[in-house]
């Protein structure tokens, strides 16, 4: 993991010195923003077990947007920084971290190109993931049509505590190299889109065999339908994905799986409902298992009282399935959030929520969360520049 860190530090060096080294071209727009803040609070149980005592934790984070031109022809840099502190007699500190580069150039009229760099680090009690990603992505408009290809290769290192042993960290990560390419076609009319895309991919475990010997390299394939659309001020998109794995060492038994998406948005006068939910698959060092199957459902419903108090409501619900280790755990939680704004960009905020988790295998653990926080946006835009020719 060394490297990948040293990598980030890197980036994080050079994305601190993009703004001024940019280009000089005065007819671009500059949109900079950011979001600094602090929470704190109590969490009962923070590891989800039985029988483990409260801690208290504070959580800093910080986001930065930059963009140089627009979305369709300039340069974009998104950072995320999310640390949480608990009492470190009983847990580490865990933390999120995310900084990606993108730049989008138009080479004809009809024809784009978006290049996107990504590098991610997670840490927490029971995880330990970094990743780099690079993509691209070709867009053609034809009309009403738009035919597109993504190719992505994608390196991680991973390494995870099996919960359901009581088990401890791997003595090393286990490191996967990912290349896919997503061809596909889509057709727009005035609010609704409608497309086909079909993903193939190829990922290696750079180790060559894990620590059961066991060789978990795989091929996936993958075609999708999604469609989006909008009326009166509602909003829904979803997918539908048959996802077949592939094992050609025939160690782990091949997979089917029904992938899906789904959003759905309605706003109300001073109300706003959001509707969600998703089945997605992550990759796993579990023994045994290679796929994990992640099945998630939200509603959340927003009182917006006024432009400075706003209250939401929020019920949760999630599944992950180790597919060939026949085990899961289930999430189910409920949340109260409220927010105040103070003005000049500063904003208050409260929430609490109850959780309940079950790992096959264990007793079911109830917890609940109480946080206080405070954050600020700044913007560093320069609104007086016009806009970019074309763009």
């Amino acid at each position: 993991m060394r490297p990948i860190r040293s990598v980030f530090a890197l980036f994080c060096i050079a994305a601190s010195a993009f703004p001024a080294t940019a280009g000089e071209d005065t007819t671009e727009t500059l949109t900079s923003t950011a979001v600094v803040g602090l929470r704190g609070g109590f969490d009962s149980s923070p590891t989800n077990s039985k029988g483990e005592r409260g801690s208290p934790t504070l959580t800093g984070f910080a986001s930065w947007n930059y963009l140089r031109g627009t979305l369709q022809d300039g340069y974009v840099l998104d950072v995320l920084l999310v640390d949480t502190q608990y009492d470190p007699r009983q847990l580490a500190a865990s933390r999120s971290h995310a900084l990606t580069l993108k730049h989008a150039t138009g080479i004809g009229e009809t024809l784009s190109l978006q290049s996107s760099l990504a590098i991610e680090n997670e840490q927490s009690w029971s995880r330990r993931r970094n990743t780099l990603t690079w993509r691209e992505r070709l867009n053609l408009s034809l009309g009403s049509f738009r035919l597109f290809a993504n190719a992505e290769a994608r390196l991680a290192a991973l390494n995870e505590r099996n919960v359901f042993a009581d088990g401890d960290f791997l003595p090393q990560d286990e490191n996967l190299a990912t290349l896919g390419i997503t061809p596909g076609i889509a057709w727009r009319q005035s609010e609704t889109e409608i497309g086909v895309s079909f993903t193939t991919s190829s990922t290696r475990f750079t180790n060559g065999i894990d620590y059961l010997g066991m060789r978990r390299d795989n091929y996936r394939l993958q075609p999708n339908l999604f469609v989006s659309t909008a009326l009166k001020g509602a909003t829904f998109e979803a997918s539908l994905s048959p996802l077949q794995i592939i094992f050609p060492d025939k160690e782990f038994e091949n997979q089917k799986s029904l992938l899906y998406t789904a959003k759905l948005r309605i706003p109300h006068e001073w109300l706003t409902l959001d509707l969600s939910s998703g089945r997605t698959v992550e990759d796993t060092t579990l023994p045994f298992a290679v796929i994990n199957l992640v099945t998630q459902h939200e509603g959340k419903l927003t009182a917006r009282f006024n432009d400075t108090n706003a209250l939401s409501f929020t019920v949760r619900q999630k599944l992950e399935d180790y597919l060939g280790l026949d085990s899961t755990t289930r999430t189910a939680s409920i949340g109260l959030d409220y927010a105040r704004g103070l003005g000049n960009g500063m904003t208050a905020t409260a929430s609490a929520a109850w959780r309940r988790t079950k790992d096959t295998g264990l007793e079911a653990v109830p917890a609940f969360m109480v946080q206080l926080g405070l954050q600020k946006q700044l913007d560093f835009s320069e609104p007086g520049k016009g806009a970019k020719k074309g763009g």
